[in-house]
């Protein structure tokens, strides 16, 4: 009976540290907001640019509801601003930001959802993608 009890309370302990690990992995780590995972889920590859630097090439994108931001992730360090066209008024850029190899960066924050704009590059040759 004593080997019974025993065998049912590992068992017992054996659940719940399962279930404590499910629990802890299902959870963003910390300081990681929910919002930053379904904005980069929704990203646009960037393969270039137009010759004087812009993305999208000869174009402008809109923001979307995913993101805060206007992110990017390339392949290579380089030099990134972000122009708006707004409604009411003229085109703006603000300034460069450096964006490092292979790491998310910021190319715009707070940026309201449908704000018209486009990525003035550094260089032309560009690769990565962008979460907005």
């Amino acid at each position: 009976m004593r080997a019974r009890l025993r065998t049912m309370g590992v068992l017992a302990v054996a659940v719940l540290s399962v279930g404590g690990l499910t629990t802890a992995t299902a959870t963003p780590a910390a300081g990681a907001p929910a919002k930053a995972l379904a904005c980069y889920d929704h990203s646009h590859s960037i393969n270039g640019t137009d010759p004087n630097g812009h993305w999208p090439p000869y174009s402008s994108t809109y923001t979307t509801s995913y993101c805060n931001d206007i992110n990017v992730k390339m392949t290579t360090t380089v030099s990134v601003r972000t122009c708006f066209d707004p409604t009411n008024g003229d085109p703006y850029c603000n300034g460069w930001r450096t964006v490092y190899a292979n790491t998310w960066g910021l190319a715009a924050t707070d940026v309201r959802d449908g704000t018209n704009f486009w990525l003035l590059f550094s260089s032309t040759g560009v690769q990565g993608v962008a979460a907005y």
